[in-house]
């Protein structure tokens, strides 16, 4: 039977992280070396990053997927806000339930840590994600505008 499970990423899962996020940064199954270095060097300043946190899908016994997440606050609520940075799907495991189980283990943690709210940002175009957020619960918040101020590497 096949099945999902997550974990809280760790350094024992770098290498099957790092095929993961240089999938997810390629958006296809390519792997160049220099940007399988570079990912795993991302992966690995994101573990010693004191506020920055990860979790690992595998299906069945298969690294499928990804969540990164950090920690913010509301000053206007007095309560943690859980962000979510990435989530991703394999190609070979969408549409199986694994963004679903990474998205309802961060929130089962957005809530141990009594966070008053669990936030993320997606592409207006990317259909399969917000309808996967919208599935999950999650609301559009169309008055919203984001801003980014560029600094350095922000293009690289």
């Amino acid at each position: 039977m096949n099945h999902v499970t997550v974990a809280e990423l760790g350094a024992e899962h770098l290498d099957e992280m790092t095929r993961l996020l240089t999938m997810y940064r390629t958006r296809d199954a390519k792997h160049e070396d220099h940007l399988t270095k570079e990912c795993r060097h991302a992966l690995e300043r994101l573990l010693q990053f004191p506020n920055a946190f990860g979790l690992l899908a595998r299906f069945d016994s298969h690294a499928a997927g990804f969540l990164t997440y950090n920690w913010g606050f509301s000053t206007s609520k007095g309560l943690p806000i859980m962000r979510i940075q990435d989530l991703f799907t394999a190609p070979l495991y969408r549409r199986l339930g694994v963004g679903s189980a990474l998205l309802r283990r961060a929130a089962a943690l957005a809530e141990e840590w009594g966070a008053g709210r669990m936030q993320l940002e997606t592409d207006l175009d990317n259909a399969p994600a917000r309808s996967l957020y919208a599935a999950e619960g999650f609301e559009w918040i169309a008055q919203k505008i984001v801003y980014m101020y560029p600094m350095q590497g922000w293009n690289s």
